[in-house]
This record gives C-alpha cells, sequence and structure tokens, in this order.
C-alpha cells in the first residue's frame, strides 16, 4: 500500500494548498494522505511552523478535506511537534485539544543545558556549524548526544506515535563533522532505540534527505533500521512532503530497502501493510 504521512503544506513550510498535495496523491495511487504541520512553538520565530492562531483553521481544513474525499483517499489530521525541555507544549494536552488522530515527534532544536541555547540543525549547512561552534563551544561529541538525550527524553515523556527522521542530526555531517561508525555515535543511537522500542513508537524511514540530496541515505541509517529489525521496533516509510509531487517521492526504493534489510511489514499508527 503507497501512503504518506508526513505531510506540510502552506500551513507552515510546504509550498502549496493541502487540496493539492491530496488530489496528486489521488493520481499517484495513494491510497492514505497524513498531513502533519510543523506544530507553533512558543517564543520562536521562524517561519517554518504553523502559526498559533491558523492552528484551528488548519484542522478544519484538513477535516474538511477528510470529508470531501473520503470515497477516494483516507486523510489523516496529525502535526509534527518539536519537543524542547522547559519550551514546547505537553503532546497529549494538544492531541486532545484539537482532536489529532496521530503526532510525529522531531527534534529540530536542540538545547545545550548548560547554557540554555538553541541549536537549529535543519537550516543551512553555515547554521549547523556555527552552532556547533558557538552553543556547543565546538564540542561536536557534546553537541550530538544532546540531540540524542533530547530525543530519547521525547519518547520517553511526551510518547509521539511516529518518531521523525531519529538520526537527523546526520544531515549535514557526510563524514565531516563526526563518525557515524565510532562506538560512542552506536551507544547514544541504542539508548535512542531502547527508548522507542519500550513505547512502541514507529519509526518513519524518511525519504526527504535522499531525494533533496542533502543526504546520501535515508533517515535513520541502514545500521539503525538494522537495529531495528533485530529490536522488532514498528517502521514505516514518509516522504515528508513539502510540495504536491513530493507524496510518493523515493518510496518504493525505501519499500526495495525495507525488504532487502528483511522487513515483512510496514506499520503505521492506523494499518500494517506487507512488503511485497
Amino acid at each position: 500500500m503507497l501512503y504518506n504521512f508526513h505531510t506540510h503544506s502552506c500551513f507552515d513550510d510546504g509550498e502549496d494548498h493541502p487540496e493539492n498535495y491530496v488530489k496528486q496523491a489521488i493520481d499517484k495511487g495513494v491510497a492514505a494522505l497524513g498531513f502533519s504541520a510543523h506544530a507553533p512553538i512558543e517564543g520562536d520565530d521562524n517561519q517554518w511552523c504553523l502559526n498559533q492562531k491558523d492552528l484551528p483553521d488548519y484542522c478544519n481544513k484538513i477535516r474538511s478535506l477528510k470529508e470531501k474525499y473520503k470515497n477516494e483517499i483516507d486523510i489523516f489530521l496529525g502535526l509534527e511537534m518539536d519537543y524542547i525541555p522547559g519550551i514546547s507544549k505537553d503532546f497529549a494536552a494538544i492531541r486532545k485539544k484539537y482532536g489529532l488522530e496521530y503526532i510525529i515527534g522531531s527534534v529540530h532544536l536542540v538545547k545545550n543545558n548548560e547554557n540554555g541555547r538553541l541549536w537549529f540543525i535543519d537550516g543551512p549547512e553555515e547554521g549547523y556549524k556555527k552552532g556547533i561552534d558557538k552553543i556547543f563551544e565546538g564540542n561536536v561529541k557534546k553537541a550530538v548526544e544532546a540531540f540524542f538525550l533530547q530525543s530519547s527524553e521525547m519518547i520517553n515523556r511526551q510518547k509521539p506515535d511516529i518518531i521523525g527522521h531519529l538520526d537527523k542530526i546526520k544531515m549535514h555531517n557526510k563524514g565531516r563533522y563526526f563518525n557515524e561508525d565510532e562506538k560512542w555515535y552506536h551507544d547514544n543511537v541504542d539508548m535512542l532505540l531502547e527508548a522507542i522500542e519500550k513505547n512502541k513508537t514507529i519509526v518513519e524511514v524518511n525519504t526527504r534527505g535522499k531525494y533533496t540530496e542533502k543526504t546520501d541515505s535515508f533517515f535513520p541509517s541502514v545500521d539503525i533500521l538494522k537495529k531495528c529489525l533485530l529490536r522488532k521496533i514498528p517502521v514505516m516509510i514518509n516522504t515528508d512532503a513539502h510540495e504536491p509531487r513530493q507524496v510518493d517521492r523515493l518510496f518504493d526504493e525505501a519499500k526495495d530497502l525495507l525488504r532487502d534489510i528483511g522487513f515483512k511489514e510496514t506499520q503505521t499508527p492506523f494499518f500494517r501493510s506487507k512488503i511485497n
């Protein structure tokens, strides 16, 4: 089954109106489409998040599309929520207040608990490097460990349905800042996977880094996916679409990779799908 539950529209940092994603998904044979706008972040004036005042309109729009296209595609209402200690809101409270059907939990802003400053890891590489130098005083190991610790806390404390791009910390790396093969890195990955396994969180295979050529591989890496298989952690495929044409980008390639690793099925918050 072709599906995508990681979709951004003009309500946040996507490029088009939600209905155009729906139409494109139907044309491409997508059976289920979930919208996951970046949830508002208090005190954050960036342009990549949903504005708090627009949150009710976003929810109403997705619900209206759900009804309008109910005979052609299954549509689900969600949010991609960032976890930032002391700043982000409680996931369960937001879910209940707005009637969300699922939540993707992600870390885009890494907090240095010693100085309280935030490192934005998803922008241009210049900002990524500056964050290591200025916020973590050039200590890349400390910066990476902070990312994984914050991600683990998110899983244990907020319990999202899905964890988004769990090794996004590698996006600008490509072996230049740290070595993903070193023991300390795998120890941090294992810490996060232990939390994911305990809380029965779904790991998304996020294809965006690869099709935008920001990474050479999917999020997460093959080694991490192999660890997921050994731990029997459920996985799903998401394209993290920011344009309608991206709703199925590299879905089949990701499915083939999962089959080659040994996965027999994918699992969304709503259904399982066999990997043929």
